[in-house]
């Protein structure tokens, strides 16, 4: 298989996998951010206030992420744990 036809080098699917996991991870987040809203502030406040954190840690998990995945360590135990995860599903399905 040369290099242009392997999965790591189709840039169009990974962009779209980045997009999805950010979505997810949005999404993911939303209710712990929701959770820690001051209710005691008019609701535009609220909005703004959700819109506002849940925009910020999505990013700083992401930029987390970023370091993450440039840390060769640390893509080795991500890769382990992520390999576990499969495993047991496997096993259990």
């Amino acid at each position: 298989m040369s290099n242009s036809n392997r999965i790591t080098e189709n840039r169009n699917l990974i962009h779209d996998l980045a997009v999805a996991q950010a979505s997810f991870l949005l999404a993911n987040l939303a209710p712990a951010v929701s959770a820690n809203i001051d209710r005691g502030v008019p609701i535009e406040t609220q909005r703004d206030q959700y819109h506002s954190d849940l925009t910020a840690m999505t990013g700083k998990v992401i930029g987390v992420m970023n370091d993450l995945a440039v840390n060769e360590q640390a893509m080795e135990h991500i890769l382990a744990m992520g390999l576990k995860i499969t495993e047991e599903r496997a096993m259990a399905g």
